[in-house]
């Protein structure tokens, strides 16, 4: 049986070169500078990280990737293939957003930087074949090396010395990052550990259901449906009752993901939410939760430790592929938020995306600026959640410091974009911000041809799910919607992990 594909050694490109030598037409090749990033950027954790999202690619064989001795990465794949790489470049944009270079990954494609360097093997065919026999030399110079060491007879052949190198490489690159050497499994439970065939987009929960027009934050009138409003003395009994709840069958899951020209979506880390509404039928099926904001903003924050209990015990199991939850600003200043955040493994740090409501920034700043500059010191990811056009407008992404924006999908969208503010905000999207925002609840596939006319890579809803499940790019008009119904787990009434 054949080796499954795996991440080479550079001292292999020799092969590859001579394996396309006549069939090179139509090829490109990038080559990720990845040594020029911050140090932060390429310790283990971060080449785990990388390693993970270059996986998928290499495991389908749209791609050969390489490990260069000085750090970087080579991919060779297809022309036709460039979208997906270019979602592959937004993934990473994700992974490392910080850094002084990760601007260059929104770069176009065949545009060279000091991050991204571009190769089409019709006319740099000749660079590559170069770049491969530097690496047989080098290897070569490493089996004479060792031969003056060990006292052997040098004279090793060109390819049996690139073999011994990259055996040599790849068995480095074993033990530092857990990954695997071709023809051998990746360590049992090391860093590089993934469930087979597991997804980032598994577990999408198709059949969640929303208050419908009571929209987030915004309370519903008293008793609504027939409920009984929510109170101080019926707030006590949910929390006593949600301290002993099992939250296993109430989580749910929901991947954001890329979707770049023509190539299907590319998974970029999953929300993970509860439902509301069936937590309420399970533990107060004749209350009316959202009678009082501030009762239920008190229960979102208990359901955030208890969701982060939950994690402190499930994490390991479903966060491999970075995830998001739903949280208060008083929860992150919370013990409860500590013990999550020691128990979570430290390379994950950077994986993990806080969304935060804007109403709940504004309430207190000066202790979301506290609680921004703690989670951001450990490496998590802050995003607003829950915006439509007129608050995004208002916001300084910048100014707010924090990371991602993550705006609603509704029909009338296209046209509050096309009027008034919405044309300025419009702008400022297909300017750059585009690339820092999260189209949410795309239900059909109007939603995803209005995020590309503006600039928007990143999307998530049920019509991103089907797409997903598809293997499918979305196209715009020209696709057919998903068969669920509904809104997007983001269109929750808190800002917990908790989605209604």
């Amino acid at each position: 049986m054949a080796d499954p594909p795996a991440i080479r050694s550079g001292f292999l490109l020799a092969d590859y070169v001579r394996e396309i030598a006549a069939t090179h037409f139509g090829l490109r090749m990038l080559r990720l500078r990845v040594a020029e990033l911050r140090p932060d950027n390429r310790d283990d954790d971060a080449l785990r990280a990388l390693e993970a999202a270059l996986d998928p690619l290499v495991r389908s064989g749209l791609a050969r990737v390489f490990r260069l001795p000085e750090g970087d990465y080579l991919l060779g794949f297809p022309r036709d293939e460039t979208d997906r790489v270019r979602a592959l470049l937004v993934r990473l944009r994700f992974l490392m957003p910080e850094d002084p270079l990760a601007v260059h990954f929104d770069d176009p494609p065949g545009r060279d930087s000091p991050l991204l360097q571009w190769w089409d093997l019709e006319t740099d065919f000749p660079r590559l074949r170069a770049l491969a026999e530097h690496y047989e030399s080098d290897a070569i110079a490493q089996a004479e090396a060792r031969a003056r060491r060990d006292g052997t007879r040098a004279g090793m052949a060109k390819g049996d010395a690139a073999r011994a190198a990259a055996e040599a490489a790849e068995q480095a690159a074993a033990a530092r990052l857990g990954v695997s050497v071709a023809g051998q499994p990746a360590r049992a439970g090391g860093p590089g550990d993934r469930r087979a065939g597991a997804a980032d987009g598994d577990e999408v929960e198709p059949d969640w259901r929303p208050f419908a027009a009571e929209g987030r934050g915004r309370p519903a009138a008293a008793g609504a449906g027939g409920r009984r409003p929510i109170d101080a003395d019926i707030l006590d009994r949910l929390e006593n009752g949600l301290a002993r709840a099992d939250l296993s069958n109430h989580v749910r899951r929901q991947a954001v993901c890329a979707l770049v020209g023509a190539a299907p979506p590319h998974p970029l880390f999953s929300e993970l939410y509860v439902s509301i509404p069936e937590l309420r039928d399970t533990i107060a099926p004749r209350v009316d939760l959202m009678a009082n904001r501030w009762l239920f903003q008190h229960f979102t924050e208990t359901l955030d430790r208890r969701v982060l209990a939950w994690l402190n015990r499930e994490g390991p199991r479903l966060t491999k592929g970075g995830f998001s939850i739903n949280i208060n600003v008083q929860t992150i200043l919370s013990e409860a938020f500590l013990k999550f955040e020691q128990a979570l493994a430290a390379g994950l740090h950077g994986t993990v995306v806080l969304e935060l409501r804007v109403e709940d920034i504004f309430a207190d700043l000066e202790a979301f600026a506290f609680a921004r500059d703690f989670v951001h010191q450990r490496g998590y990811r802050v995003c607003v959640d829950y915006l439509d056009p007129r608050t995004l407008g208002l916001l300084d992404r910048d100014r707010l410091g924090v990371d991602l924006m993550k705006l609603f999908w509704h029909a009338g969208l296209p046209a509050q974009m096309a009027a008034g503010d919405g044309r300025a905000l419009a702008e400022r999207l297909r300017r750059g911000e585009g690339a820092r925002t999260i189209l949410a609840r795309c239900d059909d596939p109007a939603a995803v041809a209005l995020g590309r006319e503006l600039e928007i890579t990143m999307f998530q809803g049920h019509h991103v799910d089907t797409l997903l499940a598809g293997g499918v790019a979305g196209f715009g008009a020209g696709s057919n919607a998903g068969s669920n119904a509904g809104s997007n787990a983001g269109a929750g009434a808190d800002g917990t992990g908790a989605e209604p």
